[in-house]
């Protein structure tokens, strides 16, 4: 199983526990607009340099492959967005400080800003913050209970997944799509139904 079929069934996996934000940001949807390497959007919430942070962000966790990444599916559009319409104050407040953290280490190691370096680069520093994300004795679905104490990075990736497979590329591209699927098959080998559906 490859990096994108694990991440499409975590993604499934999840559905009973997206936190109430992500579950609402699912049932607004969000218009992609297009996105290029210049950044050709104009953020409604994050800065510009915090927007390019977060598309290169995004692409690592779901990279262009033989089906479209993050940056091609506007994931960093759905997450400037999602952060201005639904997270709570205290929500964006960790989102944003945890983005200051990212850009301060990649100055402080590199010498340049995280949407400059290399993907290898990008990986490194990216491992670093998720093995911090874990290292409290909080799990990851503690991490997304109500009260629960925001996560930055858990919260970034949440978004990315959520922003990904429910847009167009995702739900057409890497998941099953119909608006209203067929018949009903409650014992299939999952080998023969294929990928996971995308919801409606």
């Amino acid at each position: 199983m490859n990096r994108r079929d694990a991440l499409k069934t975590t993604t499934w996996l999840m559905g009973g526990i997206l936190s109430a934000s992500a579950a609402s940001a699912l049932m607004s949807g969000c218009k992609p607009s297009g996105a290029g390497l210049d950044l050709d959007w104009q953020p409604e919430f994050l800065t510009r340099l915090q927007g390019a942070n977060v598309r290169e962000f995004a692409e690592r966790i779901m990279p262009t492959t033989d089906t479209p990444g993050a940056k091609e599916a506007n994931v960093q559009e759905f997450i400037d967005l999602y952060l201005r319409d639904i997270y709570t104050e205290e929500e964006q407040k960790a989102v944003t400080a945890g983005l200051d953290e990212l850009e301060a280490a990649a100055q402080d190691a590199h010498g340049m800003s995280f949407a400059q370096l290399t993907p290898e680069q990008m990986d490194a520093l990216m491992t670093e913050f998720a093995q911090s994300a874990v290292s409290e004795d909080k799990s990851v679905m503690e991490m997304r209970l109500p009260g629960g104490k925001p996560n930055w990075f858990a919260s970034l990736k949440e978004m990315t997944l959520v922003g990904f497979f429910s847009s167009e590329a995702g739900a057409t591209q890497v998941l099953q799509y119909e608006p209203v699927p067929g018949a009903y098959l409650g014992c299939e080998p999952l080998e023969e139904i294929g990928p996971t559906w995308a919801t409606t």
